[in-house]
């Protein structure tokens, strides 16, 4: 058009984010844009600029340049187009224009190399996320490993050369086992990490990590510090000549004395706080999340400070990234007990003290005598903290009073257990009966939510996969009687499957999975049907484990088969025709109880049973709701549409989950927050 121009730019093609870009209107450059996503030079969605876009580098300064994008479902549109058209290059331009925007690459994707990088995205969403490390994990790491290589450096002989002297530690900290704080000067010039050796009547290996500032009396060849040490060595009360050697050959040395004091914990988190803004290095970040991780911390020191205060946690089960849930008790006959903190590993807990509540113990009368002792000293509490996955070491118990002291307690490992949220159910709503109206509520949810996330992971082939385009995905049974009646009917029924439908069979590591093995060898023999057997570390159905089974294979459509279930002769047939089905629709496969009625206690139509195409099920699988047990009753797909179609009396159920009451509560919570789901 004569007279009129356009810029812009797609700067993006994500496929969890959707198409991003910017376009201009030279001639007006405050109207907003139409514009067409073409495929092949055929419009196939319409979206248009808005003004209050985030700025992108590379835009042209100072011309107010609005943004547009197209949502992440056009990704799951571009890949349920046929193959025909997947060489098709996809573009973006001014809608009724030839005027084409620029890539960031320099060229245009075709439909499928879009649908390659969704399927992409798609299984790596789905898998379980990495464990999170922080910068102070990275450091710890460091200072192990400066640790070990200072091993070699003790077997030397080490002695106190004056003329190499780099530093004093002025004052000691002991934060818990294996970590020792210090403050003190050094010589400038001193890397932030290395290997050291602590010599205090016999040698210590220690790794070390310092930070570093200006100190107003020292001398300009000398800077402040503050370091941590990973070492096997701890302070002796009193203080006595020492030496902390550093170098490869342990060369130089630090000094310790009768001058060394030893610091309280806030004492040192004050300094720390102090100098933090203005450190030296690299290393500051990761000390400030260690410096707080393990003061305090010292089984005995009530002791020490002439409280009498003892407890113990008799039942522990730990959340990664939620904390534990605890019973115990505790009594002190002195003073009155507010409330709890726990140490695992490097993560301190809080308890939630609106959800803490005492009780009375009996049974501890005759140790601690009056009944008033005794009256509060049961508790059950939920401790908050973000506990990694990893944890691990002995648990510490901190008993804190109302005026603010504090009395530490070992407690004992084998109290510990990580939390299964099926087998512990009725063990976590016995200790807090009113579970889904504590505070903590919610964060237990999303905390069993992650957990379900990263039981999600590709089922590892037992057998060399037999790819196919149309699969019958069965989650074989637990029970002896079940299994073998499932491989069965597969033996009866693959003869007469239309050629080419392949068989993915799913077992978990139940007692069951050798004889599933043995099946499925015969079975390869009997027949000439492609056929795959998968194994999973969960006794639980496979929806988010099945994305990863149907990329392995290079399946178009599938009917998926959940555990505990056998299909019909109307749902064998029915099978069969939601494979050779042309297009996206869904097909529900109606489950019947042993009396040949619908199913009303785990659903009729649900997500254990179903066939659709791979397509249309990885873009719905993005947003569906998880659960605990892989499916749940009526949940888990979505709801009818134009095209789904119903197969009655497809299936019967043979065994069913096992109860869980928390399970359940967990599941329908999932799937009311997801907003999908139901039926």
């Amino acid at each position: 058009m004569p007279g009129l121009s356009w810029r812009g730019l797609v700067e993006r093609f994500d496929p969890l984010a959707g198409i991003e870009g910017w376009a201009l209107a030279e001639h007006a450059p405050d109207a907003p844009v139409e514009l067409e996503l073409t495929v092949g030079g055929d419009a196939f969605a319409l979206a248009a600029t808005y003004p209050d876009f985030a700025e992108f580098d590379g835009r042209p300064a100072g011309l107010g340049l609005p943004g547009f994008r197209f949502p992440p479902e056009i990704f799951t549109r571009l890949a349920k187009l046929s193959a025909r058209r997947r060489s098709l290059p996809v573009a973006i331009r001014v809608a009724g224009t030839d005027a084409v925007l620029a890539t960031a690459t320099g060229r245009l994707p075709s439909v499928g190399e879009l649908a390659s990088a969704w399927r992409r995205a798609l299984l790596g969403a789905a898998a379980a996320p990495e464990p999170r490390i922080t910068k102070g994990d990275r450091l710890l790491a460091r200072l192990a490993a400066f640790r070990a290589e200072a091993e070699a450096t003790a077997l030397l002989p080490l002695r106190p050369f004056s003329d190499n002297e780099i530093g004093q530690i002025e004052a000691l900290h002991l934060a818990g086992e294996g970590q020792v704080w210090f403050v003190g000067w050094m010589k400038r010039g001193a890397e932030p990490e290395f290997p050291a050796v602590i010599l205090d009547r016999q040698k210590y290996p220690a790794g070390i990590a310092i930070l570093q500032y200006e100190r107003a009396d020292l001398p300009a060849s000398a800077i402040g510090v503050i370091g941590l040490m990973e070492t096997g060595w701890a302070p002796p009360p009193a203080a006595r000549d020492g030496f902390v050697y550093v170098g490869r050959q342990g060369q130089y040395h630090l000094r310790y004395g009768a001058q060394t004091k030893l610091l309280r914990a806030e004492a040192l988190h004050a300094a720390f706080a102090q100098v933090q803004p203005v450190a030296l290095g690299p290393v500051a970040e990761a000390l400030g999340q260690l410096v707080g991780a393990g003061s305090n911390w010292l089984p005995g020191n009530a002791a020490a400070a002439g409280m009498v205060a003892e407890g113990g946690i008799d039942r522990l089960l730990m959340l990664p990234g939620f904390g534990c849930l605890a019973e115990g008790w505790a009594v002190s006959p002195a003073k009155r007990i507010e409330t709890f903190h726990l140490k695992l590993g490097d993560c301190a807990m809080i308890a939630d003290e609106a959800s803490t509540a005492f009780r009375p113990r009996p049974d501890l009368q005759p140790v601690f005598g009056a009944a008033s002792v005794t009256a509060r000293a049961g508790f059950v509490a939920a401790l908050r903290g973000a506990l990694p996955a990893n944890a691990t070491g002995a648990p510490l118990l901190r008993i804190v009073h109302d005026d603010g002291s504090m009395a530490v307690q070992r407690v004992e490992p084998k109290a510990l257990r990580r939390l299964d949220l099926l087998a512990d159910g009725e063990e976590v709503l016995r200790l807090f009966p009113a579970l889904r109206h504590e505070p903590f509520y919610p964060a237990f949810l999303d905390a069993a939510r992650r957990r379900i996330d990263e039981r999600t992971r590709e089922p590892a082939p037992l057998f060399q996969p037999a790819p196919a385009l149309r699969v019958l995905v069965l989650r074989l049974p637990g029970e002896p009687a079940n299994l073998r009646l499932a491989f069965d009917q597969l033996a009866r029924r693959l003869p007469s499957a239309p050629a080419g439908t392949g068989v993915a069979l799913v077992a978990d590591q139940g007692p069951g999975r050798g004889e599933a093995k043995l099946l499925f060898r015969e079975l390869q023999d009997a027949v000439a049907a492609p056929l795959s057997l998968f194994g999973t570390s969960h006794e639980e159905d496979i929806l988010g484990e099945l994305p990863f089974i149907l990329e392995a294979l290079g399946a178009e459509r599938f009917v998926h088969v959940g555990r505990g279930l056998v299909p019909t002769g109307e749902g064998w047939d029915g099978a069969m025709a939601s494979l050779t089905r042309r297009g996206h629709g869904l097909d529900r496969f109606e489950i019947v109880d042993d009396t040949g009625r619908p199913d009303r206690v785990d659903g009729a139509l649900s997500s254990v049973c179903f066939g659709w195409s791979t397509v249309g099920f990885l873009g719905w699988s993005r947003r569906a709701p998880r659960f605990l047990r892989g499916a749940y009753r009526f949940g888990g797909l979505p709801r009818p549409a134009p095209g789904d179609r119903v197969i009655g009396t497809a299936a019967i159920r043979l065994e069913r989950p096992r109860p869980a009451r928390l399970a359940d509560m967990i599941d329908e919570d999932l799937m009311r927050m997801s907003g999908e789901g139901g039926l």
